[in-house]
């Protein structure tokens, strides 16, 4: 009796509290698996479950209902704690999609000029790269924090609770909306990734062909040694000019990352 009038009142036991800090922390943890800012060579696994968990306790009240419903099956809070998971691995698979499109940027380039012999392994998503695709990536997450992206985005997240609740599994998406809404993201990342690389790879071709008609009139001329340091210069002087301009275009697609996950919500019930 006691116990169950506490609850009247909204005071709960450590292990109900704890039980739905886990519910609204697994979200943001899938989350921050995907994005290159919050990578675990940026954020150790104490801190950015720290971070996380500093982030979920704004959401305690909305998973306590959650929390009563499945107090008596163990098995039910996990299923919840892995779909919350899910749920923001797919957030995070969204965002983290444009930053992954600015890193082929790079990588394109690189591997136009013959610079992918210098790969590396990147600091932000853990994988080997190329260098150019480093500094853009880099680049992108820093304009992204500096430009309060990172408070849209958490706007987002908390407004997901309400469309699709904790105690809820499987959201209804209108129609065939939600197949379709997943194929335009990958044509998204495509567009991107080649649109903006497109201006510093035209540069290196027509020099590269420079380099090809010279070799049909000068043979005795070593066009092939001399080709990979000429596309570099090329490229990476157009680049140079060309890098305000590509912010500038990229900087709507940068903020328009949480209107994604709006349309998200646009193709459920």
């Amino acid at each position: 009796m006691v116990i169950e009038q506490l609850q009247d009142w909204g005071v709960y036991d450590l292990h109900t509290i704890a039980v739905a800090l886990s519910f609204a922390v697994a979200r943001f943890l899938g989350l921050f698996i995907v994005l290159p800012m919050f990578g675990k060579s940026i954020l150790p696994g104490l801190i950015r479950n720290s971070v996380a968990a500093v982030f979920a306790l704004a959401v305690i009240p909305l998973a306590m209902p959650a929390v009563i419903e499945t107090k008596d099956s163990p098995l039910l809070v996990m299923a919840i704690i892995g779909k919350e998971a899910f749920i923001g691995f797919v957030m995070g698979f969204l965002v983290a999609m444009l930053f992954w499109a600015i890193e082929a940027i790079g990588f394109i380039i690189d591997n136009q000029r013959g610079a992918t012999m210098s790969s590396t392994m990147s600091p932000l998503t853990g994988v080997t790269t190329s260098p150019l695709a480093i500094l853009l990536n880099q680049a992108a997450s820093v304009f992204f924090l500096i430009s309060g992206g990172l408070l849209v985005l958490l706007r987002a997240v908390y407004e997901s609770f309400i469309f699709w609740p904790i105690g809820s599994f499987w959201p209804k998406f209108v129609g065939n909306d939600g197949g379709l809404f997943f194929l335009q993201q990958l044509d998204r990342f495509m567009y991107v990734a080649m649109i903006m690389a497109a201006p510093v790879l035209i540069a290196m071709f027509l020099s590269e062909l420079g380099l090809a008609m010279i070799s049909r009139f000068a043979p005795q001329l070593q066009v092939f040694f001399l080709s990979m340091p000429i596309k570099s210069a090329v490229g990476l002087f157009v680049l140079i000019i060309y890098a305000g301009f590509l912010f500038e275009y990229l900087g709507p697609e940068l903020r328009a990352i949480t209107d994604h996950l709006y349309e998200l919500r646009g193709v459920m019930e």
